[in-house]
């Protein structure tokens, strides 16, 4: 499903809606182009074809929910990983963003990931925000700051200072 720019009618985007390696060059060659590329598909997607695209979506994660029992139940899903899954991407996104006490911003931590890994998708761990699959490693400190927003860091592995976590 293409979309075009009302200003110049050429195609700025594309949705490809498949779990077939076949459409790995087609993404690969829309974007040399300029176009951004949405894919969703399965979870077994091969990864050349999720890597092609801008944003990759799982299938999975777009079915609805059931009604939750509790409040705290409606931010979970079955998740389709352990939230320990993601650590790795978590720290890599982190070590990616300069810092000088160790600390950085959960937004830029998202937006990184995002460029880093276009088929991360918090719903695939079992949440709805960042911050709760962040939390829910267990393997980073986390605080709200001034203005409502929210910092992070790893935690320190050598019983140094500990960090309040909001």
């Amino acid at each position: 499903m293409p979309w075009t720019c009302c200003t110049t009618g050429r195609l700025e985007g594309f949705c490809l809606v498949s779990s077939d390696s076949d459409f790995t060059r087609l993404a690969s060659r829309l974007r040399e182009q300029g176009a951004d590329v949405y894919g969703f598909g399965k979870q077994d997607t091969p990864e050349s074809f999720r890597q092609a695209c801008r944003r990759f979506i799982y299938t999975e994660n777009l079915v609805p929910k059931p009604a939750a029992s509790s409040p705290d139940a409606g931010s979970k899903s079955k998740p389709l990983e352990p939230p320990s899954a993601a650590i790795p991407i978590l720290e890599k996104a982190i070590s990616q963003i300069e810092s000088e006490d160790g600390w950085v911003m959960l937004g830029p931590v998202g937006q990184h990931i995002s460029n880093l890994f276009s088929d991360f998708d918090v719903r695939t761990y079992g949440f709805n925000k960042l911050s709760d699959l962040v939390r829910k490693t267990g393997a980073f400190d986390v605080e709200k700051i001034e203005g409502g927003h929210m910092r992070m860091r790893a935690k320190p592995t050598n019983g140094g200072a500990k960090a309040k976590s909001g």
